[in-house]
């Protein structure tokens, strides 16, 4: 028993003084495109993290809780993990509007709602709940109406993610992805003069005279 014991402390010692260390220090060593870093593994922030940020987290390791807030695309986002490996729970909550980094594209649209997530170990058990967006447009670098937008999961078949993009009288597009295997399928339609028919036909997803087509994506 006393080896055990001793055994723990010492895990304990490592795992604090590792998460203590500045995180630059581990930014530097796994070289991530970050700027801006503060604090520590427990709690800190960064200005920006690739075409992402600020981001801030607080990780409380011994409840077993981890919490980010980001600012993506001029919106604010929240993201909570707790109860991992056993039985855990996620969520990821659209937020207000918030001041983030620019990038080479830029979107136009509030995000509102929130997707629950329940499992154990790799395995999603349960999803509940959508994220939606209205008046979704491209701003930059060229300016582009995309109509409706909506995520959701489904856990009953592994890990499902759905997507939907419709503007009335332009176009409707659906994406079908299996986020375990890295892959995906996008299905669309669209109308005569649809503004994004010259932007698929660029990314040769749609050919000359198609109107619908079907792609399917791997990562």
């Amino acid at each position: 028993m006393r080896r055990r014991a001793y055994l723990w402390l010492g895990l304990v010692f490592c795992l604090t003084l590792v998460a203590e260390l500045p995180v630059r220090w581990l930014v530097a060593g796994f070289g991530l495109p970050a700027e801006g870093v503060n604090g520590s593994l427990w709690q800190g922030q960064f200005a920006r993290l690739g075409p992402v940020g600020p981001v801030q987290w607080t990780w409380r390791a011994w409840q077993r809780e981890l919490q980010v807030r980001l600012g993506f695309q001029g919106q604010g986002w929240q993201g909570r993990l707790s109860g991992w490996p056993w039985r855990w729970q996620a969520d990821l909550q659209a937020l207000g509007a918030q001041p983030s980094v620019g990038g080479d594209y830029r979107l136009a649209g509030q995000w509102q709602g929130s997707i629950k997530l329940q499992g154990s170990g790799q395995h999603c058990r349960a999803a509940a709940g959508s994220i939606s967006v209205a008046g979704l447009a491209l701003n930059a670098p060229w300016s582009l109406e995309l109509g409706q937008g909506s995520l959701a999961m489904d856990c009953r078949q592994g890990w499902r993610l759905s997507a939907g993009l419709v503007r009335q009288g332009q176009h409707q597009m659906s994406l079908e992805a299996d986020l375990a295997a890295r892959q995906a399928q996008v299905d669309f339609v669209l109308q005569a003069n649809a503004g994004l028919t010259p932007v698929l036909r660029g990314v040769q997803w749609l050919g000359p005279e198609d109107t619908a087509g079907q792609r399917r994506l791997r990562w």
